[in-house]
């Protein structure tokens, strides 16, 4: 009897201890946000479950620490914390404790912290909101998720929308000429140069003679994580006389309109800034990021206008010189840059028939594609192979000396230590005198 009843108490003890660490860690760290403007940097932990936490400075060097009670660490955040950076963030790390994880901000410049708990909402768990203030520094915009952050070196995506289809034939023309096979036509001719481009990846609102709302059209491009939006068109006018390609993007007006429809719906506004906006007390964090990133999307749109312009000058006669704006719907994604083409006027004559030439549309298709990836090629964004393959190119060495340590270099050059480790395929923080590194740029 006496053996039994230790056996049922060793197995019960053993059931307690099992469910007491089935407990000690109830919710998940599931993504980290970033995101930067003028004189501050705010990290959005968002979890699975309500946590304790705490949060405190450290000095010699500048640190953050912030302490989160019963949590663990998915995966997929613990392998792109090397991601998350600013102008005052020079890192993430972590350690995993008995009573959940700690993670360490290293700094590049004293900060003032703070901390608020923001509660669960919609598709968004819990989430803790660190604000980094500091001094003022170069005004920029960067805004990063861990959960939306594709691998390294990631093509570049360029969403294609022909405009109209189906049911919606777009403008009629001379030669019975229908604006919706002609935009389709160059759609399928840009793709296929955007697709043949190392580094690039074309994904189409629509590659068959299929209607689509204008909204649906952002839609599949913010799915498709595009870093740019091109939407295809051909003009018509009462005048036969009127001709010309032209290139637009969204206008400040459009932007103050659309910027009052993404605040007015909760989930708009949380999927453009990670859910920050979906309290009352965050409410005019909202604002400023979304202004932030329109103006930011705007400014983006316009230059790779100019460049798209640039090169379709060389192949049609311009309506515009310059990138017009307007309110178009299609441009009123406020994350992700877009531009409108206006390939000429199908009601003109000569027009219509250029329109009507294979030749012509794949000349055309061969103008937008390269103003594009001119563009992207100069302002290659972060984590995309086109950056990675300049970045080799561009390198800078350092010799390492007396008193160096790897963590200090990384500092001053304002690289992650990881990133430096990686370049230089270090398996430690071990350097010695006269070592050469590889710095890389940016």
């Amino acid at each position: 009897m006496h053996n039994k009843f230790c056996t049922f108490f060793v197995v019960f003890l053993h059931s307690l201890v099992a469910l007491a660490l089935s407990n000690a860690f109830a919710a998940d760290v599931r993504d980290i946000r970033v995101a930067q403007q003028e004189g501050v940097t705010r990290l959005v932990f968002e979890l699975s479950a309500e946590s304790e936490h705490r949060i405190f400075p450290l000095s010699n060097p500048e640190r953050i620490v912030l302490d989160l009670s019963g949590v663990d660490l998915d995966a997929s955040v613990v392998n792109g914390l090397s991601a998350l950076t600013s102008d005052v963030l020079m890192r993430v790390r972590y350690a995993k404790r008995d009573t959940g994880v700690r993670f360490v901000l290293d700094l590049a410049q004293k900060a003032k912290a703070k901390s608020t708990v923001l509660a669960a909402s919609g598709t968004y768990g819990p989430r803790i909101l660190v604000e980094l203030e500091y001094g003022a520094r170069k005004p920029v915009t960067i805004v990063k998720s861990l959960a939306s952050l594709s691998k390294e070196k990631r093509d570049i995506v360029i969403a294609i929308d022909p405009g109209h289809g189906g049911k919606d034939p777009g403008a009629l023309g001379q030669y019975k000429v229908r604006e919706k096979d002609i935009v389709l036509s160059i759609g399928k001719e840009l793709a296929k140069r955007i697709n043949e481009t190392e580094g690039f990846k074309a994904v189409m609102t629509r590659s068959t003679d299929t209607y689509l709302q204008l909204r649906d059209r952002s839609r599949v491009a913010r799915e498709a994580n595009a870093d740019l939006m091109i939407s295809i068109h051909a003009d018509a006018f009462t005048k036969s006389s009127a001709r010309g390609a032209s290139v637009w993007a969204l206008s400040l007006s459009g932007k103050s309109s659309e910027m009052g429809r993404w605040l007015a719906q909760q989930e708009n506004s949380a999927d453009l800034v990670g859910g920050i906006s979906l309290d009352d007390k965050d409410q005019l964090l909202a604002e400023v990021l979304l202004d932030m990133s329109m103006n930011s999307t705007i400014q983006m749109s316009l230059n790779v206008g100019e460049s798209v312009l640039g090169e379709m000058r060389g192949v049609a006669v311009l309506h515009k010189d310059s990138v017009q704006q307007a309110g178009f719907v299609v441009l009123k994604s406020p994350d992700i840059p877009s531009i409108l083409i206006e390939t000429g006027f199908v009601s003109n004559k000569t027009e219509a028939k250029n329109l009507s030439s294979r030749a012509y549309r794949i000349k055309l298709a061969d103008s937008i594609s390269q103003g594009v990836i001119d563009y992207f090629t100069k302002n290659a964004p972060d984590g995309t192979l086109v950056a990675w393959n300049q970045s080799k190119q561009t390198d800078d060495i350092y010799t390492v000396s007396k008193g160096d340590t790897l963590s200090e270099i990384a500092r001053r050059n304002r690289v992650s230590l990881d990133v430096l480790r990686q370049v230089n395929r270090l398996n430690n923080d071990v350097i010695w005198i006269g070592q050469k590194l590889a710095i890389p740029a940016g």
